[in-house]
């Protein structure tokens, strides 16, 4: 790409995007980067997993702006679907787990919807598990939900899932059709960024349009696994095995201690790897945070060595993965 041409794209580019760190980056994009990042032809594609790409400036990233037109997208095909009444009532699910710029993701997710009168519910009190957003959908007869989340991606990744009214990720030809609707709306809606502090922290500027569900749904979906799945809570009571559980630096941890309270386990029957508890976006003990590639799990072996424990248990970082091994009589361990 010439010199022209590269000024040309950059100029493009800041005219659609809103973020200042992004606008920073891509204003000292080389030829070559404008010629990679820039080329809105190299746009990321909309498919059955939403988005994954890695964060950053330009069309082939996550970044506000492809959050903005996939939202607007979504939104349309949403309307043309459904109708505004039905949008406007039954509404949409939007959660983040830890990564960097999740939060920033979701609020400009939301704040697409919310320029359209639609009822939103923002899991925004903390990062939530992926489940618990199709898990609200379906309860609440939303018509989508959307996790901003690159699960078990390596940390410069972020994505954005969909789900349909079903609960379940959008099929084909679905995906083709919300793909349709953001090509048609590339350009950000004036009263969609009315909404964002853009000069400050990008989030929106109050959080009175959009409904709460952590606490609800954080219950409800808990009394639900309890009632469904604890089947021998005599047996839990007594259990004399012992675990490790690691959260792989994400968002599992509250969720999986309140599940072993409520299946009534005796208190330290499962032992939390603290280097691996809490939402961390650089997850910093492991390069690639899924508990099923090779050697995610040496943490938590080691320490289920250290501890005696029978049992390592883990999610990935958004919490939709669990995975287990088991200690065998001459002391190794298998990964089911």
């Amino acid at each position: 790409m010439t010199e022209e041409s590269a000024s040309s794209a950059i100029k493009n580019w800041l005219s659609l995007d809103f973020d200042e760190a992004t606008r920073s980056e891509a204003s000292s994009f080389s030829p070559q980067e404008c010629a990679d990042r820039l080329d809105p032809r190299k746009r990321l594609t909309f498919g059955t997993a939403g988005l994954r790409a890695k964060m950053g400036a330009g069309f082939d990233r996550m970044n506000c702006l492809t959050v903005m037109q996939a939202t607007q997208g979504l939104c349309v095909y949403l309307l043309d679907t459904y109708g505004e009444k039905a949008l406007r009532e039954q509404g949409v699910v939007i959660g983040y787990d830890g990564r960097h710029n999740s939060r920033k993701f979701a609020h400009v997710t939301a704040a697409v919807f919310i320029s359209k009168d639609t009822k939103v519910y923002l899991f925004d009190k903390s990062t939530t598990c992926t489940p618990f957003t199709p898990y609200l959908v379906k309860r609440n007869d939303c018509l989508c939900g959307v996790q901003v989340t690159a699960s078990h991606n390596p940390k410069e990744d972020n994505g954005y899932k969909v789900y349909g009214r079903n609960g379940a990720q959008i099929a084909p030809p679905t995906d083709e059709e919300i793909s349709g609707r953001i090509a048609d709306n590339l350009k950000p809606w004036k009263e969609s960024l009315d909404l964002l502090d853009l000069g400050g922290t990008g989030l929106l500027k109050s959080n009175l349009c959009v409904c709460e569900p952590y606490d609800d749904v954080f219950d409800s979906y808990m009394n639900r696994i309890t009632a469904e799945l604890c089947r021998f809570p005599d047996k839990n009571a007594n259990c004399k095995l012992r675990f490790v559980y690691t959260a792989m630096h994400g968002v599992g941890l509250p969720f999986t201690t309140a599940l072993v309270s409520k299946f009534g386990f005796p208190q330290g029957t499962v032992h939390v790897l603290q280097s691996q508890a809490l939402p961390d976006p650089e997850f910093p003990t492991v390069k690639f945070p899924n508990p099923e590639e090779k050697g995610a799990l040496d943490l938590a072996l080691a320490e289920a060595r250290r501890s005696d424990a029978d049992y390592v248990i883990a999610n990935d970082p958004d919490a939709d993965r669990f995975t287990a091994c088991e200690k065998q009589p001459d002391g190794s361990w298998v990964q089911f």
